[in-house]
């Protein structure tokens, strides 16, 4: 399974109350549908994380198909490409990330629950393979011993989008909570403590995150 995802700000003219309530007509993906898409949802950022300043984005639509070559299609559908830069958005913050799938921590979703996305940047002087090695088969397994994390994805870029090099960073750490709550609670243990210690060992700087809520834009219900 390949996702394409779509991280960005809202248009300058919108306040985020605005954009929050018309946030659904961002994600029209009817034209996806012909390229084999099989379900999307779109992540607010939490109206709580604005007293903070502006986070890192205001929506993150992910989509899902079968392979990275569904995905090249679509995006490379005029029809698509309009509803993908829909007047909603500030058009230079949009980013495109393709991604394959790692499951760290599997879990079912909690019915109420917060997701957080953390925008992944590898330590420059590791070469990709080694990256990937280390954060699915060291990192991962660490991380998943948060005990408040209710499901843990690594999303890795795909091999087209790590060959082009044009990525603004190098993947999304993905993780569930009942919430936020659970994650302060998380925060305060040994094991995070631990996890964190070790992204020095293949990460560089700071991680970027945005915690959001989410709902299904395709298929509704």
């Amino acid at each position: 399974m390949t996702t394409l995802v779509r991280l960005a700000k809202r248009a300058p003219c919108l306040d985020v109350e605005d954009f929050q309530r018309s946030a659904d007509r961002a994600s029209d993906w009817s034209a996806a549908v012909p390229h084999g898409l099989r379900g999307a949802t779109q992540a607010l950022t939490l109206a709580g994380a604005y007293r903070r300043g502006e986070p890192a984005c205001d929506v993150i639509d992910e989509l899902a198909f079968d392979d990275e070559a569904s995905s090249a299609r679509c995006l490379a559908e005029a029809a698509f490409g309009r509803a993908w830069a829909s007047p909603l958005l500030d058009p230079a913050s949009v980013t495109c990330l393709v991604v394959e799938e790692h499951v760290a921590k599997p879990g079912p979703v909690p019915a109420s629950f917060v997701k957080n996305y953390e925008l992944v940047t590898k330590r420059p002087d590791l070469d990709r393979a080694e990256f990937d090695r280390y954060w699915a088969q060291v990192h991962g397994p660490l991380a998943a011993t948060i005990p408040t994390i209710r499901r843990y994805v690594q999303a890795h870029l795909s091999p087209g989008t790590r060959e082009a090099g044009t990525a603004p960073c190098d993947g999304l750490a993905i993780t569930w909570f009942d919430d936020v709550a659970a994650m302060r609670a998380g925060a305060a243990t040994k094991a995070y403590a631990e996890t964190r210690a070790d992204e020095a060992n293949f990460l560089a700087g700071e991680l970027p995150f945005v915690i959001t809520t989410e709902r299904a834009t395709f298929p509704q219900a």
